[in-house]
């Protein structure tokens, strides 16, 4: 399911004004997962990449690829992403999941959810980064001081979360990620911006080998990876 293209622009807004068009960064292609403490390394998500504005208090706009309504596609998240965010004027980049009544990642469910059945699966946004903040711009700040900010704004729910990430141990994360049978992996450079368009090496989309035994990827399980010798 493709899931990192999303057809927008971005034109200049003034602070303390969220834009209400924004063009995303674009992954650059990696080949092979590796440790490097200048990146932060995350899941790739099964789902649809997304932008999401927030402001008085409400979730105002959705963009998702391929959604000309994503706001009533996934409109149970209508109350609850507001209600994690510690800030306001606030606009984040993730991704939309579905969830089955266990809270497995469901892939079937998200299909038919975007095939136009509203009440298929739960639907779940993962965080990854923060382009506004407070009415405020952060595209131009390092994604470290991004990402700092977006875990101190976004308190993880049940549906609404910021996604789990590694500083420096792409394999680590690589290996825990195979045994749910992810398929890649997400590096980012911890002292990049954010720009519209090609990341090159700022961002990678890295292919994971599959483990020869693949469990059901559970989101709570994915945000406390890796588990240690027993699994706990």
């Amino acid at each position: 399911m493709p899931s990192d293209q999303l057809n927008l622009d971005i034109p200049d807004a003034a602070p303390g004004r969220l834009p209400s068009r924004i063009a995303p960064m674009q992954p650059g292609v990696g080949f092979t997962p590796f440790d490097d403490p200048a990146y932060l390394f995350e899941p790739w998500w099964p789902g649809v990449r997304a932008l999401a504005w927030v402001d008085g208090g409400r979730l105002i706009r959705l963009r998702a690829q391929g959604l000309a309504d994503a706001l009533t596609t996934f409109g149970e998240l209508t109350g609850e992403l507001p209600e994690r965010l510690m800030d306001d004027g606030v606009v984040l980049d993730g991704w939309l999941l579905t969830l089955d009544e266990g809270g497995w990642l469901d892939v079937d469910l998200l299909r038919r959810r975007l095939a136009g059945e509203p009440h298929a699966g739960r639907p779940a946004f993962v965080a990854s980064d923060l382009l506004w903040c407070g009415g405020q711009p952060w595209a131009r700040r390092p994604f470290a001081a991004r990402r700092e900010r977006l875990e101190a704004v976004l308190l993880d729910g049940d549906r609404c979360v910021v996604s789990h990430a590694l500083r420096g141990e792409g394999t680590l994360l690589a290996e825990a990620l195979a045994r749910f049978g992810l398929e890649a992996l997400s590096a980012r450079r911890l002292d990049a911006r954010y720009r519209s368009g090609a990341a090159d090496d700022a961002w990678l989309r890295i292919p994971i080998e599959p483990a020869p035994i693949v469990e059901r990827p559970r989101l709570s399980l994915i945000q406390r990876l890796p588990f240690d010798e027993n699994g706990d």
